[in-house]
């Protein structure tokens, strides 16, 4: 089917939900936090005082992206797209308006100065021993040249830093890298995967925490698709070179199988292969691993966060359409409902993360105008950046 017709059906489908079952349910996800701007918990106030006369700490250029849950305690990520983001990543503390974050996992390390700390963090995985995965390589704008790594934090141990790995820039440019999202797979030793959404060189990233290396794979389904890379948010026309960016883990099968599922952002394809062969360094080199990619089809919308629950749905952003979607991985993509919209405070829904008690989260950012330096963003006093809450009554892929 052209993607021009995919695209209209799918407008038509969203037009007249109300006679299909993919109308929204009367469940809704639920606003939990909400924030006209951020703001940090400072160590006392002239140090305040002095990050924003010395543009140290500039609250306009500070937006969260990534967000995760570790029993009761939310982390989100405030990548570095703009000059005076003083903590890329954080703890937030339990207030429903404006609450402050808590720079994680110190003030110290937070200091972008030293390439050994944290420099700009998109996104990050708490797997299911307690340990952080942070992916500290959105490497665009130009406001660091320090390589890309993935560093690993003990949470079960005081934040305690377990391991760095720093990424060649063959894996990731430190000037026009754009490590976005990451899953963890702890069958078959310790391994992450995660996307390189760089304009210059995106790709599929894998690192084996047992052998402390990291291998890349680049393929054609990883960039934008004709005719689906143009869309619409919030008003604004979004047409630029948008590649690889979702990516999603299945849980085990019986067998002890798994899939990795991806999508570029310009696009409506999703795609798929299995971890076995992501893990095979040998047959990546050959190159013969691309016989191994499986087309899933469509989905309703071009997506950012994907992420799937431990029975096996997988929960997709709508970009234009401000929503969220839910798909059986045992079914038709075509079987896709939309679980929500709202064209008010789901504008950009952004990172999903699980809790242990039956919940999805979700963040809503508005992020494009960040990501882009000419844009300007006003304060005006409305509500920018928000974490919404749905019931689904399963937890994450790791827990399988």
């Amino acid at each position: 089917m052209r993607v021009a017709t995919r695209l209209f059906l799918s407008v038509a489908i969203l037009s007249a939900c109300f006679a299909t079952k993919r109308c929204p349910r009367a469940e809704k996800f639920n606003v939990i936090l909400q924030w006209t701007h951020l703001n940090y918990t400072w160590r006392s106030p002239e140090e305040y005082e002095m990050a924003v006369s010395t543009g140290r700490y500039v609250p306009l250029n500070n937006a969260p992206t990534g967000i995760k849950i570790y029993k009761n305690t939310l982390f989100i990520s405030v990548p570095r797209f703009r000059p005076g983001v003083p903590a890329t990543l954080a703890s937030v503390e339990a207030k429903s308006l404006n609450p402050l974050l808590v720079p994680f996992p110190s003030w110290e390390m937070s200091d972008e100065s030293k390439c050994t700390n944290l420099q700009s963090v998109q996104s990050m995985e708490i797997d299911s021993k307690g340990t952080m995965w942070v992916l500290d390589g959105a490497r665009i704008n130009g406001y660091s040249k320090c390589p890309a790594k993935l560093l690993l934090f003990d949470l079960t141990d005081g934040a305690g830093l377990l391991r760095t790995y720093t990424f060649s820039n063959e894996i990731s440019l430190q000037d026009g890298g754009f490590l976005n999202d990451l899953v963890i797979d702890e069958t078959d030793g310790e391994f992450a995967y995660a996307t390189d959404n760089s304009q210059i060189d995106p790709g599929l990233i894998v690192y084996s925490r047992s052998r402390n290396k990291a291998w890349k794979l680049r393929d054609a389904s990883m960039y934008p698709q004709e005719g689906a890379s143009r869309f619409e948010v919030n008003g604004k026309i979004l047409d630029s070179f948008l590649p690889l960016d979702g990516i999603a883990l299945s849980p085990k099968s019986e067998r002890g199988s798994r899939r990795v599922y991806y999508c570029a952002m310009g696009a409506l394809n999703l795609y798929s292969i299995p971890t076995k062969v992501l893990k095979d360094s040998k047959l990546i080199e050959s190159g013969n691993w691309r016989r191994h990619i499986v087309k899933v089809g469509q989905k309703l919308a071009q997506s950012d966060g994907l992420v799937i629950d431990n029975e096996g749905s997988m929960f997709y952003t709508l970009l234009p359409y401000n929503g969220v979607a839910r798909w059986s991985t045992n079914s038709s993509l075509w079987s896709s409902e939309i679980i929500d919209q709202n064209k008010e405070t789901m504008v950009w829904p952004d990172g999903f993360a699980f809790d242990e008690s039956g919940y999805i989260y979700l963040i809503t950012n508005y992020i494009y105008n960040f990501i882009d330096p000419l844009a300007e963003v006003e304060k005006d006093g409305r509500i920018l950046f928000r974490v919404h809450r749905y019931r689904t009554g399963t937890k994450s892929y790791l827990f399988t």
